[in-house]
Order: C-alpha cells, then structure tokens, then sequence
C-alpha cells in the first residue's frame, strides 16, 4: 500500500498537485491532506494567526477541488484523509450543492453529498461541540478518525473535550481505532 501526503495551499488542488494520480489509483493509495495558509492570506494583517481561521478554510478548498475537478472521480481508488473535522466543509456542504460549477457535474455521479462523504475527517484540533457536531451531523460513522495537531497544538487539545461529547462506546471504538485499523489493516492489533 502506497500513501502520500499533500499539503493544500494553492487555491486549486488539481490532478496536476496530486503526486501521479494514476499510479497512487493503482496502488489504492491512502493521501492524506494537511492544510497550509494559502500565499493570498497568510499576510492578511487583520490580527489572527493564519493558523486561527485559515487552515480550516484551506482544508475544504482542498477537499472541493479535488471533488469537482474530478480527482476523485477518475481516480476512485484514491482514499484521502483529511484534518479537523473537514474544515467548514460539514458547515459549507448545503452552500456547496447549490453551487456546484458548470461542468463538474459529470465528476458527481451520485452527487454532491456522496461524493464528500467517502473522505475520511480526522478529528484533530476539532472535537468542540460545534464543528464536532456539524461534522458528525455530516459524515458517516465509518469515515471519522482519531487524530491530533501534536506537536504544534498539544494533544489535550483533541482529547480533553472528548468526555463532553458523550459519545456511545461503540461509536468511541470506531473512531479510536476501528475505522483506522479498517483503512490500515495491516497495523490491526492482533
């Protein structure tokens, strides 16, 4: 199994920044994205970090390029991980199916909505109720994984406000281990 890292920051996440889309499908690859602050906003100099709002955004500009220019669509064997609690897509996602761009609709067989679901959303940095919710409201069960923005953020920060959650133990197991062990199943415990 092949994996490969893509960090976003342009604002078009194409076939051509996904390392050889064609070998990665052949080898069912697992990608896994990780946002940067796009060059146009990194300097906005309106008082936050980039890192407070930006790297959230640059997730779902990363998520939806890939989707409607048809990455995922002609390389159906590409499995892409992404951070945070998909950015703003859960929050976005209605936004987005009214806007879908002409021509992108060849890409979306099953629509939209499909399409965003077969994402894997790492938790890291986002297990606050609202984009917790907003997310778990959004995706299925099987695609939510543990995840943490250590070393930068501490790990406290993804796991403290689990508890608050109340999440079923089933449910904790899936995303825990589970759906990992599922996408990677030669790290399965044994």
């Amino acid at each position: 199994m092949m994996k490969a890292l893509i960090w976003c920051a342009p604002y078009k996440v194409s076939v051509e920044r996904v390392p050889d889309p064609k070998i990665l499908n052949r080898r069912d690859a697992i990608v896994y994205m990780h946002p940067l602050a796009p060059t146009c906003c990194s300097n906005l100099k309106y008082g936050a970090a980039s890192s407070m709002v930006e790297y959230d955004f640059d997730v779902t500009r990363g998520v939806v390029s890939l989707v409607v220019n048809g990455v995922m669509f002609r390389y159906p064997n590409i499995r892409f991980i992404t951070v945070h609690s998909g950015g703003t897509v859960p929050m976005l996602a209605g936004r987005m199916n009214d806007r879908i761009p002409r021509g992108a609709e060849q890409y979306l067989p099953n629509g939209l909505y499909a399409e965003l679901r077969k994402w894997y959303y790492d938790i890291a940095h986002a297990t606050f109720p609202w984009p917790y919710a907003a997310m778990k409201a959004f995706m299925p069960e099987s695609q939510i994984l543990f995840g943490t923005d250590y070393s930068p953020e501490p790990i406290e920060s993804t796991v403290d406000p689990l508890p608050a959650l109340k999440l079923s133990r089933a449910f904790e197991q899936m995303m825990l281990r589970g759906n990992a062990e599922r996408l990677f199943p030669r790290f399965k415990a044994k």
